[in-house]
């Protein structure tokens, strides 16, 4: 069953919005979605929010064939880039990462 993924962040202290974009633009976004176990990937800018959702910078929005295949796709070496440069943009204290099921 396919599994959304969402991926909550702030920028690593001292990592401009232009900094990040081209780590994304250059490793996150050439990278992730090419792998076969991800069929949708696309990274969000906040610009706004409700109740407290001005705490992180950036949103993931992933569908993935499932969380196991996600994970193992994560310690590939493929992924190595994106799993090595993210801590160096990412604040890694802040991170919050969701998953499930369409409710139908």
């Amino acid at each position: 069953m396919q599994t959304k993924v969402i991926v909550l962040y702030k920028l690593k202290q001292g990592v401009s919005l232009d900094q990040y974009r081209e780590w994304s633009l250059r490793v996150d976004q050439r990278l992730t979605p090419a792998q076969p176990t991800v069929n949708r990937f696309e990274p969000y800018v906040i610009v706004g929010g409700e109740g407290g959702g001005g705490q992180f910078a950036v949103f993931e929005d992933l569908e993935v064939e499932s969380w196991e295949a996600w994970q193992k796709t994560l310690s590939s070496d493929e992924m190595k880039p994106v799993v090595e440069g993210c801590p160096l943009v990412a604040d890694e204290s802040s991170l919050m990462v969701f998953y499930g099921h369409r409710i139908v």
